[in-house]
């Protein structure tokens, strides 16, 4: 008979929603599976645990929760600037959506847009690509597929491993092509799917600015360089991933500038914090701006974190949704970071010179999806302010 654990949160103080994400996160990696986990008020919750396994699923649990916390305690998110429009929340947002077809889900974390959906994506990715180009981008287009060598070179599986999406081929034989033609290669029925595949050597991209420094890996480019790209990219999500807040399969559009002087790099990542900040205030949206903490630098996850809050190399655009908050753009400063992990060099200047680098990445789905939460889904209702800037 299945039993359910209850883990008091009173020894840990407040756990932080940062906190809880990072345990939910990690814990199928501590369990060796996914478990039905969630947190009330005061307590983690996991069901569906079999008798025999409550006591070492119980001690894996406190362990990954205490490693949650402490890699959290060492840095603080701080609001850099907020603004509370008029706006209400709407519980019911994605409810509405499926029962219209605009949005159409095909399996957990993967979603086909139609109806106003598509409008708005085309208007906001017209919106902000001007942007984009006024600031000097050009427009580059990128597969969806990384060399996994890529993403090692660039310390992504340092702290994002069990985010990806490796792609394998069948393997060149014939019972590869009969587990494959029967679908036993699906449903691994006979635990024997990994016999026939390949060996990995590309994965899903998680972002569009990877592509950029895999493609002019070990080269000399032209400063300053700025791009601009929209890409659907890929994230293996293990929870909450039933709606648009948290997707397996999502578009992402991002600025990447290089440029000799870093100086240069932080007032294009200040510009267009800016100009997102003037824009959902003009329309009269809910936000705030917060240091924030993904890694991108240093030896250990925790030691990058402490690292990138310290400095505020990372800022989020978050907006509000019922019971929380979204993620919806972030403002990046790589500094020398990853064209030194791709060996990208300067045209025509020495060995000694150094280059910097930065991105703004925008999350479509959660912006739209948030933006719905906050204006509703008439769109036709919008305030015409919106409808202008969007062409809607």
């Amino acid at each position: 008979m299945p039993e359910t654990i209850e883990i008091s949160l009173a020894d840990h103080g407040e756990v932080s929603s940062a906190e809880k994400k990072t345990f939910l996160e990690s814990i199928p990696y501590y369990l060796g599976g996914v478990y039905n986990a969630e947190f009330t008020d005061s307590t983690l919750v996991i069901r569906d645990v079999p008798s025999a396994a409550v006591d070492s699923i119980t001690q894996a649990a406190r362990e990954c929760l205490a490693t949650a916390v402490a890699e959290h305690d060492r840095f603080e998110e701080k609001c850099v600037s907020s603004f509370t429009g008029d706006y209400a929340l709407r519980e019911n947002t994605y409810e509405e959506l499926l029962a219209r077809g605009d949005v159409m889900p095909s399996q957990v974390g993967k979603a086909s847009y139609a109806g106003d959906m598509v409008k708005i994506f085309r208007g906001l990715d017209d919106f902000i690509t001007a942007q984009c180009i006024a600031m000097g981008a050009g427009t580059e287009i990128y597969p969806s597929a990384l060399e996994g060598s890529s993403l090692l070179r660039a310390g992504y599986f340092n702290t994002f491993a069990q985010h990806t999406y490796f792609m394998a081929p069948l393997k060149t034989s014939r019972p590869a092509l009969g587990a494959a033609a029967d679908g036993s290669i699906l449903s691994d029925e006979s635990g024997t799917a990994a016999a026939h595949l390949q060996t990995p050597e590309w994965v899903f991209s998680p972002t569009v600015c990877h592509h950029c420094f895999e493609s002019r890996k070990d080269s000399a480019i032209e400063l300053p360089l700025k791009i601009t790209a929209l890409n659907q990219c890929s994230r293996y999500e293990v929870h909450g991933t039933r709606s648009l807040e948290r997707l397996r399969f999502y578009w992402m559009r991002e600025f990447v500038h290089f440029d000799s002087d870093e100086a240069a790099v932080v007032a294009s990542l200040d510009s267009f914090l800016d100009f997102m900040v003037e824009t959902l205030t003009r329309w009269g949206i809910t936000h705030e701006i917060v240091t924030a903490s993904d890694p991108f630098f240093a030896d250990s996850a925790t030691s990058k974190r402490v690292f990138q809050n310290l400095f505020a190399l990372k800022r989020e655009l978050k907006l509000p949704i019922p019971g929380g908050s979204l993620a919806c753009a972030s403002f990046n400063n790589h500094q020398a970071s990853l064209v030194q992990s791709f060996a990208v060099a300067a045209a025509g200047d020495s060995e000694d010179s150094s280059i910097s680098s930065g991105c703004v990445a925008w999350g479509y789905d959660r912006l739209l999806f948030a933006l719905l939460v906050q204006l509703g889904t008439a769109v036709d209702e919008w305030p015409q302010v919106i409808r202008d800037d969007l062409g809607i």
